[in-house]
């Protein structure tokens, strides 16, 4: 989609109207109603989707999420991973292109990219609430010896999780940084459901398994912490992002809404800078 000239205005439905989705909405309807047509929203709350509706000019229908993925060109998911995996098996059923915010839902889930490269289908996964994805797909041309990931939270951002429900840890009256989890990104995907897309992301974007993840909780912060570090044989890179949380949603940083209003405003420019 992004490799051709877009003749016509293109079809949007957006499944999830929470802050990613909301804010997507807003910058389509404000910015770019001229060249994409905003046509429907679905979410598991279904009041939640008409509540967006009426904040927005366009003219489109709250339906349920099988009817959005057959009355659109692009199905956009900024709901969960559950959603994810059905957006990707529907999606390929009747060949609709795809972007994913949920990462994670991509990771056990390969089988599904290879039908979709067979089937011509597009599947994009922006940036999300991390930077540096522009030099990591470049090194992945390289060689790649390790890639790392330390991610931050306070630890309201990370209680209430089944991991740590299990091994029986409690973040309730942390008074120092103390890690919680060491394992690879599938170990992460399963337990961080909602903590690790940016995790997935790193697979993703660099084509190795070998990713290292550490999440910690840290009474100490007040914003998400995402550390990347990556060895290759080409070059070093570091990467630290402090996340300020979104206004409409505090457990969704802002950098995550404008990665995705951004990878739209790219794709209509005549103008495109980065990988």
């Amino acid at each position: 989609m992004l490799g051709k000239k877009l003749t016509q205005r293109l079809r949007v439905g957006i499944v999830g109207c929470g802050a990613i989705g909301e804010g997507l909405a807003l910058f389509i309807d404000s910015q770019l109603s001229d060249k994409i047509n905003l046509c429907a929203l679905a979410d598991k709350d279904q009041q939640r989707a008409v509540k967006l509706q009426r904040k927005l000019r366009s003219v489109l229908s709250v339906v349920e999420v099988e009817e959005l993925i057959k009355k659109v060109d692009l199905v956009v998911e900024t709901a969960s991973i559950e959603a994810a995996r059905f957006i990707l098996e529907r999606a390929l059923l009747y060949k609709k292109d795809m972007l994913i915010l949920s990462a994670g839902a991509l990771i056990e889930n390969f089988p599904l990219l290879a039908q979709a490269e067979k089937a011509k289908i597009n599947i994009y996964v922006p940036s999300g609430a991390i930077s540096g994805i522009d030099g990591l797909g470049a090194l992945s041309l390289g060689s790649i010896r390790k890639v790392s990931l330390i991610t931050s939270k306070p630890p309201r951002g990370l209680i209430g999780a089944d991991y740590l429900k299990r091994k029986k840890i409690n973040l309730t009256n942390l008074k120092k940084e103390k890690v919680v989890f060491k394992g690879s990104v599938k170990e992460a995907v399963r337990y961080f459901p909602k903590n690790v897309n940016v995790a997935a992301i790193l697979v993703l974007a660099s084509s190795s398994q070998n990713v290292e993840v550490c999440i910690k909780a840290n009474p100490n912060l007040k914003r998400n912490t995402h550390c990347i570090i990556v060895e290759a044989k080409e070059a070093k890179l570091s990467v630290t992002v402090e996340n300020t949380p979104s206004k409409l949603n505090p457990r969704t940083s802002s950098l995550a809404i404008l990665s995705v209003q951004y990878f739209f405003r790219k794709m209509f420019s005549n103008f495109k800078v980065g990988s």
